[in-house]
């Protein structure tokens, strides 16, 4: 229970990111302000990254996200609701931080004891993982999809585009197709928004993993500031994979700390 919480907030937060990418980019409307305002908040996702636990995603929705949707609903339609209290339930951070302090209580030093204290606890925090999945079904309004192959068709001028659409544990998704304007990479991970797809690496990718001997859709674990791999982790099993290639592409994203090590 408290690892699907874990992945769900780390779902918020990086379908989050991928839109204020597009925004950066220009591929997302936005003023200048606003542009600003996404790289400083992905900056912070990204010096986040060295170590991520729980708390990386939700206090990243709760200093970062959750502002700039409050002031642009347009940008993650769905997300200012799910984050506002409606009077009778909570928000979605709420309840998401009550399973964030739950799960910093097992992990230190006061797991349950007993089959009998494990299903007392359940019965306590359940609803609050429920509540936080109701409210979190806009995102349904932005799928994940995974590109199979890419393909242009001079005769309308457009790229041909075959896609899985990522649901459930396993990467054995249902295929798509789709014709855009414009060519998208093959074998990476892409948020479906209202202004077309937004690429979710490097945050998100399709990785080999040693232990299953399968491919795995993971989001990172850690990433070292300077130099190296970045680890990722399994959606689906939570096994950590080695990805070089990854480490520089996130190193790549806006950082707003110095160059030294300095405060």
């Amino acid at each position: 229970m408290l690892e699907a919480a874990e992945i769900l907030a780390a779902t918020l937060t990086v379908t989050g990111a991928a839109l204020l990418r597009g925004q950066i980019d220009g591929r997302v409307a936005g003023d200048s302000d606003q542009r600003d305002r996404a790289q400083r908040g992905l900056a912070a996702l990204r010096n986040g990254l060295q170590r991520t636990t729980f708390g990386t995603w939700t206090n990243w929705l709760d200093q970062h996200l959750g502002p700039i949707a409050d002031s642009q609903p347009d940008l993650i339609p769905g997300l200012r609701n799910a984050l506002q209290d409606d009077g009778e339930t909570p928000g979605i951070l709420t309840d998401l931080r009550a399973l964030q302090n739950e799960r910093n209580r097992t992990s230190h030093g006061d797991k349950p004891r007993s089959p009998q204290e494990s299903a007392l606890r359940m019965v306590e925090f359940r609803p609050q993982l429920e509540r936080a999945l109701v409210k979190a079904a806009f995102l349904t309004g932005a799928p994940w999809l995974l590109t199979i192959s890419c393909s242009y068709r001079p005769r309308p001028r457009a790229f041909e585009v075959v896609m899985q659409r990522v649901t459930g544990d396993h990467p054995d998704f249902e295929c798509q197709s789709f014709t855009w304007a414009e060519p998208v990479a093959n074998d990476t991970l892409y948020v479906l928004s209202s202004e077309g797809p937004l690429a979710l690496a490097p945050l998100v990718a399709s990785l080999l993993c040693d232990q299953c001997k399968q491919i795995e859709i993971c989001y990172p674990s850690s990433v070292d500031r300077r130099t190296g791999p970045a680890v990722f982790k399994s959606f689906a099993r939570g096994h950590e994979i080695s990805a070089p290639e990854l480490g520089d592409e996130i190193r790549m994203l806006p950082d707003c700390r110095p160059d030294d090590d300095s405060p």
